[in-house]
């Protein structure tokens, strides 16, 4: 990790934004935990703002990483004007924080093989490479027609917080 990867992680914290500076923050925008489909835990859906604009939006969703192995425990999109910014990678950094504070130990991502974009962006992180696997028939539901092969990733909080802070 280089320094500007450190500094995000060690970020300061004003109620539920965090960020650096004015230059990019997470703002919570809704904590989803009612009238979910069956199966579903709550998520958290936070704004990526830069300079006061919103470029994307990412996701922390409650589970254990049984629960979330498909799915992950973070999802992120970002505006098509703004790729290309690391954008991506710099809201993952900041959501690091919110997890751990929120009580997880460990976060699961996860991409299609075929998303280069997605994987390079996660394999940028600190997360660990676990396996390629086919969602089982039984979560498909969940996941768009076609898109049932997924890289799995995971990241123990705990450890990088030790190494870091």
């Amino acid at each position: 990790m280089d320094l500007k990867e450190i500094i995000i992680l060690i970020c300061w914290k004003i109620h539920d934004t965090i960020g650096i500076g004015d230059f990019m923050k997470l703002e919570l925008l809704t904590y989803e935990k009612e009238n979910l489909p069956c199966g579903w835990k709550p998520y958290y859906i936070y704004l990526i703002m830069v300079d006061h604009i919103e470029v994307g939006r990412i996701v922390l969703r409650e589970g254990s990483n049984e629960e979330r192995y498909y799915d992950g425990h973070i999802g992120y999109t970002i505006e098509k004007e703004y790729r290309g910014h690391h954008y991506s990678k710099d809201a993952c950094l900041l959501l690091f924080d919110k997890a751990k504070e929120k009580g997880f130990k460990q976060l699961m991502i996860t991409c299609s093989p075929d998303n280069i974009a997605s994987r390079k962006i996660i394999e940028s992180l600190p997360f660990k490479y676990l396996e390629t696997k086919e969602v089982p028939a039984c979560l498909k539901k969940d996941f768009d027609q076609g898109d049932y092969i997924k890289r799995i990733y995971c990241l123990n909080l705990e450890e990088l917080w030790n190494l870091y802070i």
